[in-house]
């Protein structure tokens, strides 16, 4: 699982600001889940080549004066637990307060390695301002976070905290798939047929799963292990605390998965709150499997809506595999074990640095090369640094000047050329020297 980094702090002390700023774009895509706590935000990011995903909390009240601030404060507890990182963010124009003194003797006590990070530092002008912080005996970050004045160097620091990158080593073992979907939509309906037996309480009342279920199965001489997780919802604040712990178990199932499939009501459609899990997953950069339950209930004429649906809402997947079951009647469900071996085979499978140029070569010829500060680009060479998910290294004159599209237009051409259909690709510009 990908290192955790947790923001944490008092209120409007800029903590979505600077979460947005590592992320990297305001625009960027984040699972914002009311139910599981109020004002998180999860992201993916990678800093320096290691992946992490980072976490804005809401903010920390110690003396709690309502129920809402009591249940905001219990998913700041949650996401303490849960990282291995962080950063507790304090306003320098406000200077030290008091209710931050006890907030940085709560931060001690979990024992996880924490940054004091001054925000609303603009420069070496405003250091100044530093003095009061000196008071908590800890070596302090100041930053801007709004213009990201020593952002750099913080995410340095943080990235050396994460433990050692384990070293890539072809996957013998369980292929993990994880079952993600809103609630009642047929999850463990579904693992049921997959198993060809009743393993996990089926019944129509939402939210019945509420631990993750490991199942494993063998299949064509395959050995599989089955998450069903709890249905992950929106809108749910007065959920209860365990509900809201279902939420995040849910998510970290996805992290230690190798293939997502993604439940869908055929009958109702894709909602926001689908949308939010499927980009979750995207941001995980997990294959998916987008699958439409309740098959059963519809005619051919809705099944190509959906389809539609798919390409106009969920259009960053469009790559994904789609299918139509019934996990009521099992019709289909059979279908889905040839997908998740071919995905998971793909995402595992190692292309030559020769014959990766040999296509990269074609697909740069093929397009007019973007152009930066008057200059079109030049691009040299790409290998395959890695697998699971496969990733390549494109050397450029200039990385900063590839625009999104022609990433795009790579990623998809890798995709196709090179046998990785229905499987997400990282690529990593880098400047050669």
């Amino acid at each position: 699982m990908n290192p955790i980094v947790a923001i944490v702090g008092r209120p409007n002390v800029g903590k979505s600001t600077l979460f947005n700023r590592i992320l990297g774009i305001r625009k960027a895509m984040t699972l914002d889940i009311s139910g599981v706590t109020r004002d998180r935000h999860y992201g993916h990011t990678t800093w320096e080549g290691r992946d992490f995903i980072c976490i804005d909390t809401g903010g920390l009240i110690l003396d709690e004066v309502t129920s809402l601030e009591k249940k905001v404060n219990e998913q700041v507890e949650i996401a303490i637990k849960e990282a291995q990182v962080l950063l507790f963010v304090m306003e320098g124009q406000s200077g030290l307060l008091p209710e931050e003194r006890e907030i940085a003797k709560k931060l001690r006590r979990s024992g996880k390695k924490v940054f004091y990070v001054i925000n609303k530092i603009d420069g070496l002008l405003h250091e100044e301002k530093l003095a009061d912080f000196y008071d908590l005996g800890e070596s302090l970050e100041s930053v801007s976070s709004e213009h990201g004045y020593k952002v750099n160097d913080l995410l340095d620091k943080v990235v050396a905290e994460f433990p050692p990158e384990q070293k890539e080593v072809q996957k013998d073992k369980k292929i993990n798939v994880a079952l993600i979907g809103r609630p009642n939509v047929g999850k463990s309906s579904l693992l049921n047929h997959l198993l060809g037996e009743s393993r996990v309480i089926v019944h129509d009342q939402p939210g019945t799963t509420r631990d993750v279920i490991d199942t494993p199965v063998q299949v064509g001489g395959q050995d599989y292990l089955l998450l069903d997780t709890a249905g992950i919802r929106r809108g749910a604040l007065s959920a209860s605390k365990v509900e809201r712990y279902s939420v995040l178990n849910a998510l970290k199932a996805l992290e230690r998965s190798d293939i997502c499939l993604v439940l869908l009501d055929s009958t109702e459609g894709i909602h926001k709150q689908d949308a939010h899990i499927v980009g979750y997953a995207a941001e995980a950069k997990k294959p998916v499997i987008l699958v439409w339950n309740k098959m059963d209930l519809v005619d051919n004429k809705r099944r190509k809506e959906l389809v539609e649906d798919i390409n106009y809402r969920l259009s960053f997947l469009a790559y994904a595999p789609v299918l139509f079951v019934s996990a009521l009647t099992g019709k289909g469900c059979r279908d889905i074990w040839p997908d998740m071996r071919r995905l998971y085979e793909a995402s595992g499978r190692r292309i030559s640095t020769s014959q990766v140029n040999a296509i990269f070569q074609d697909l740069i010829s093929s397009h007019n090369p973007p152009v930066y500060k008057g200059k079109p680009l030049k691009f040299f060479y790409a290998t395959q640094a890695s697998s699971f998910p496969p990733t390549f290294i494109v050397f450029v004159s200039e990385p900063t000047g590839v625009h999104f599209s022609f990433q795009r237009y790579l990623t998809n051409g890798f995709r196709k050329k090179l046998d990785f259909e229905g499987v997400p690709i990282k690529i990593y510009f880098r400047k050669k020297r």
